[in-house]
């Protein structure tokens, strides 16, 4: 049986897929409607009701072999304290799989275990779903990434791909592509969503405050916009290759997930069919800039300066972004310190 804890919108489509492939699971939430539903109905590309197992009780989810962790990764650290907070169960056999991790999430959870006295197997991927719940027990999988990078806290700064857990977890998600990273640096910056997300907010503040009716990556992108994307990812590119790895260019992402034209960048994001149903945010408090901005792009400026690279740009974002939402980035963002990473190898 695997266990997942966290039952949002990626929650909910993780469940549905595991389930629809017949594997047994058990959730964890404290949600008080969650626990009411009995089923999950899955629309889209995973087609299904599903009956729904839930618990409140941590313990029941950390008894299972592997266990997936779909929350937002802003919240890694709290699950983490509370993971190493269950004595009675030996931790050190099960298997974490981080289903996000943007920037270094797979080093801060396994930071947090390990200074607690508890060495296992964690590894990290992305998102895999973009999907959304239109009603309390429904959620919609608009799309599934074909494609996605892995690593683990066992080899994050050269990979080992004969490692067992990477087979394990292509088996769970057989419709995947999943390679092996060669470090969770190139697993953390190619990432297109910590691109473009910030960024194409930032283009569009005035239509964010406004709460205009809009579509996030159709209306919300122009041209113009995707040179700002374009810097952002050579600014990644630039900070990849100083550790040994490289970072593919936003349009032969966007194939790899979902299939594109890749004429140009701008084509390349009007054309991903899933991209034509998300809306503009309503307010600059939300996912899009919180999660990207403190967790993958605040990281690598401070990844930049160790090895003596300029990134302005990504920088400008983090400093606008917190700003606007009054936040002290080495609070409440991704630190070195946070990571682990207190010492370098040398690059």
């Amino acid at each position: 049986m695997v266990g997942i804890i966290g039952l949002g919108n990626e929650g909910f489509a993780l469940y549905s897929y595991l389930a629809n492939h017949k594997i047994p699971l058990v959730a964890y939430t404290t949600n008080p409607t969650n626990l009411s539903i009995k089923r999950i109905n899955s629309r889209g590309k995973v087609e299904g009701s599903f009956e729904l197992n839930v618990s409140q009780d941590l313990r029941e989810i950390l008894k299972q072999e592997i266990i997936f962790i779909t929350t937002v990764t802003t919240v890694y650290e709290d699950i983490a304290n509370k993971i190493v907070q269950v004595r009675e169960i030996d931790l050190s056999k099960k298997m974490f799989v981080l289903f996000s991790g943007k920037l270094g999430g797979v080093l801060v959870f396994n930071k947090i275990l390990k200074n607690n006295g508890i060495n296992t197997t964690i590894v990290e991927t992305d998102a895999i779903f973009a999907a959304r719940k239109i009603y309390d027990d429904t959620v919609w999988i608009r799309g599934i990434k074909k494609w996605n990078l892995m690593i683990t806290n066992l080899d994050y700064w050269g990979s080992n791909k004969s490692l067992e857990v990477y087979d394990i977890v292509r088996e769970l998600l057989p419709d995947i592509n999943l390679e092996i990273a060669d470090n969770f640096i190139q697993r953390g910056l190619n990432d297109f969503g910590a691109m473009a997300h910030a960024t194409i907010s930032l283009v569009n503040l005035s239509n964010i405050d406004s709460k205009r009716d809009m579509l996030f990556y159709i209306d919300g992108v122009t041209e113009n916009t995707v040179i700002l994307i374009d810097k952002v990812y050579q600014e990644f590119n630039q900070v990849a290759k100083k550790f040994s790895t490289y970072v593919l260019h936003p349009i032969e992402l966007l194939d790899r997930y979902y299939g594109t034209d890749k004429t140009n960048l701008y084509r390349a994001i009007k054309g991903v069919s899933n991209y034509k149903y998300t809306r503009m945010p309503d307010s600059i408090h939300n996912r899009f800039l919180y999660e990207d901005v403190l967790n993958t792009l605040f990281p690598l400026t401070l990844l930049a300066k160790t090895v003596n690279v300029e990134v302005p740009i990504c920088q400008s974002i983090v400093n606008i972004m917190c700003s606007l939402l009054s936040i002290d980035p080495f609070v409440k963002g991704r630190t070195l310190q946070k990571m682990g990473l207190e010492e370098l190898p040398k690059v």
